[in-house]
């Protein structure tokens, strides 16, 4: 079998889209959990006011960690936490690697922080 490092690129940084984020917000319904479904509405709405003034983000990235953190919130399991780093980290090598600019990712990180902290004390405010 030959792998298609490029491929496998990809399909990490698909961690980050908008199609994960919307299944796991769909399976967070199910339940419902709702602190926890109410914490990723409220980043994703800070994702998309965001993107209509800062175009150089890398979105997956950004995505990508606030599914990361809150998930690991969410779940309190050192070896889930253990996986969803890596991942986030993997996501990060993998923006690269699929040849964005390191300005462009380092941008996901900030823009995905602030959706992390809105979506986190937004919350609490109610």
């Amino acid at each position: 079998m030959d792998i298609d490092k490029k491929e496998m690129a990809r399909d990490v940084l698909a961690l980050g889209s908008w199609v994960f984020y919307v299944l796991v917000i769909g399976r967070a319904l199910i339940k419902p959990y709702r602190p926890f479904v109410d914490q990723l509405v409220i980043a994703a709405f800070v994702l998309v006011v965001i993107g209509f003034f800062i175009s150089k983000v890398d979105w997956y990235v950004a995505r990508g960690l606030v599914l990361a953190v809150f998930t690991i919130l969410f779940y309190e399991d050192a070896v889930y936490s253990g996986f969803a780093v890596v991942a986030s980290v993997l996501l990060i090598v993998s923006s690269k690697y699929v040849g964005t600019d390191l300005r462009k990712i380092l941008f996901g990180v900030v823009v995905g922080t602030i959706a992390v902290f809105a979506g986190y004390y937004g919350v609490l405010l109610y």
